[in-house]
């Protein structure tokens, strides 16, 4: 099993300016092949990423800086150039874009020479040693690769994927008593189909008061300043701080939810969270929610813990649909939060009865468990009935 572990490290000088050369090599190669993959498209001219890996080491000889930094490093940038360029025609994601010098940066070190001393707390990478590093959590397995990472606020991570060695968790038959739907929103955060509702805490709510003060103080200075640079710092002090707030309430929530109860399966919608946002009456509320985090969070922590994750359709008439005989209110609009069915005259809470629907869903479709199928109410009452029979001579 991979697992990932995030430490903090406080390079010294001549550290620090070896991981920020680094930092600016794989950037420009990134961007040099990037450029050069996109003017070949054009020209229908196929290129693959060894390629560019062997065009790399012969700019080596026109461009001696890139002897510096390691060169598994520069071939990983490359690797992960190709992949985004992949995924913008295989899977419909966005044009990978140029990265830039300012804000987040990082690297990948995937070749041997990695190195994690537990009694003097370094980190050893290719050409960089005895980095001092906090480690907060022991883990035992295999280093896999190693990501070195500077935030805007200039504070350096390592991120080291490991192989834990562990079989991976079996899991058991999808059972509808054992299963939660779980319907996000922008009010509540999360509704289950249990009908308990978990608020949403809207940390960019709570501080734009004060991220429109810093980002106004920092327009006014001149660009390029000293003054314009310390404005800005501040301004990414205040989104680091939002965002680790956002990162702990998703970590907590979806550990609550896999460890802290009986539940072996959660039905999750397939939210269209790009399109989503394209709504600006609704783009900030949804940015901040972290919807499509949490989702992921939610994944791998089942697949860690041996628990279903099943996500329906994006389609489906979650909101719509009477969860007690299933009639489709055709009139329903998104400001209706309470209606009546029609057809059997239940009164329902939009949320809940979402969730309710996405668990009928996820039940019908059976997408969690390959292996074991859905055992249904009906069906269990049945062999249960069976069972109770007299047998016959």
């Amino acid at each position: 099993m991979l697992r990932a572990y995030k430490y903090r490290i406080y390079p010294d000088p001549r550290q620090k300016e070896l991981i920020d050369k680094t930092f600016g090599c794989c950037r420009w190669v990134y961007n040099t092949c990037l450029y050069l993959r996109k003017w070949l498209w054009e020209t229908r001219t196929a290129v693959s990423a060894y390629d560019l890996m062997k065009q790399v080491s012969e700019t080596k000889l026109d461009c001696p800086w890139l002897k510096e930094p390691d060169s598994q490093a520069l071939n990983a940038a490359i690797l992960n150039m190709d992949q985004a360029y992949q995924h913008f025609f295989k899977h419909g994601m966005g044009f990978p874009r140029y990265k830039k010098r300012n804000g987040h940066q990082s690297f990948c070190c995937p070749c041997n020479t990695r190195e994690v001393n537990w009694e003097t707390s370094t980190l050893t990478i290719p050409k960089i040693q005895d980095i001092p590093i906090v480690l907060s959590r022991r883990f035992k397995g295999k280093i896999k690769t190693v990501t070195i990472s500077r935030t805007p606020t200039r504070k350096y991570y390592a991120s080291i994927l490991v192989d834990t060695g562990e079989p991976t968790a079996s899991k058991p038959p999808v059972d509808e008593d054992k299963t939660i739907g779980i319907d996000l929103g922008i009010k509540d955060f999360a509704i289950t189909s249990e009908g308990i509702k978990i608020s949403n805490p809207k940390y960019l709510d709570q501080k734009i008061d004060r991220l429109k003060v810093l980002q106004h103080r920092a327009s006014h200075h001149k660009k390029g300043s000293g003054k314009r640079k310390k404005a800005n710092l501040r301004v990414a002090i205040q989104h680091e701080r939002i965002t680790n707030q956002r990162k702990d309430f998703l970590h907590k929530l979806s550990t609550k939810l896999v460890c802290e109860n009986q539940a072996t399966s959660f039905v999750v919608e397939n939210l269209a969270v790009r399109n989503m946002v394209k709504n600006h009456h609704l783009a900030k509320a949804i940015s901040d929610a972290g919807w499509s985090e949490f989702v992921r969070q939610l994944k791998y922590k089942s697949e860690w813990y041996g628990k279903n994750f099943i996500q329906i359709g994006r389609f489906e008439p979650s909101s719509k649909t009477c969860s007690h005989c299933g009639a489709i209110n055709q009139t329903l609009t998104l400001q209706d939060r309470e209606w009546v069915c029609g057809d059997c005259g239940t009164c329902h809470d939009r949320d809940i009865n979402a969730a309710r629907n996405i668990k009928h869903f996820g039940l019908k479709t059976g997408a969690g468990s390959s292996e074991v199928p859905v055992k249904q109410r009906r069906l269990r009452r049945a062999m249960k009935r069976e069972s109770m029979l007299p047998q016959s001579i």
